[in-house]
């Protein structure tokens, strides 16, 4: 595994700029971000279950700080209701705009889920009280706890695009333009044809 030390020291090399420690650390966390949104790739995709207390009275379930209960989100593949006693699902909700929550006869539809800022609101046939999510996750890029299987598989390609950060960002554009054209540009697209297999709906 690719440490987040490691990669601050590629940076550097690439670079000779070792007194911008600072900078060098904020660019390696924002290229490995980056790397990780080229695209929606398989490999970032896990499975969290969210749990609530059935109400008949309410016309939503309404899930608040999803993004605690979802670590690292970036996006929600599928939402489904999972049936308590057999924990099979239920049915695959639909995720809907808020607006678009009504037909165009103005009935409330049935089977949707949507985000409201950090709120998860669903709309089921069947308040089951388990909610299963599908999503995709950011990689981890604190300094302890780094884990990137991008970093993992192209460290010195996530190296490059942090030294094209931190060029751009300290005034050498030439430098950071032909980084951009021979390393960041093929890099994304060996990534999107690498490792790619799957689609978001």
């Amino acid at each position: 595994m690719t440490t987040f030390e490691e990669l601050v020291d590629l940076t550097k090399a690439n670079t000779k700029r070792p007194e911008l420690e600072a900078l060098t650390e904020t660019c390696v966390r924002l290229a490995t971000m980056r790397a990780h949104q080229v695209d929606f790739f398989l490999r970032d995709l896990t499975a969290a279950a969210l749990l609530f207390v059935p109400d008949g009275q309410q016309v939503f379930v309404d899930i608040p700080a999803i993004s605690d209960l979802l670590p690292r989100k970036r996006s929600i593949k599928f939402l489904q209701s999972i049936d308590l006693g057999t924990l099979t699902p239920v049915e695959r909700l639909e995720w809907r705009e808020y607006g678009d929550f009504w037909d165009s006869d103005g009935d409330l539809r049935i089977g949707v889920y949507t985000e409201i800022g950090d709120t998860l609101r669903v709309r089921p046939w069947v308040q089951t009280g388990r909610l299963e999510a599908l999503y995709y996750q950011n990689p981890v890029t604190t300094t302890a706890n780094y884990r990137s299987w991008i970093a993992d598989n192209h460290p010195d390609e996530v190296a490059m695009w942090a030294a094209g950060l931190i060029w751009a960002r300290t005034g050498f554009l030439e430098q950071a333009r032909v980084a951009q054209e021979l390393h960041i540009t093929p890099f994304k697209d060996l990534l999107v044809s690498s490792y790619l297999l799957g689609t978001v709906n």
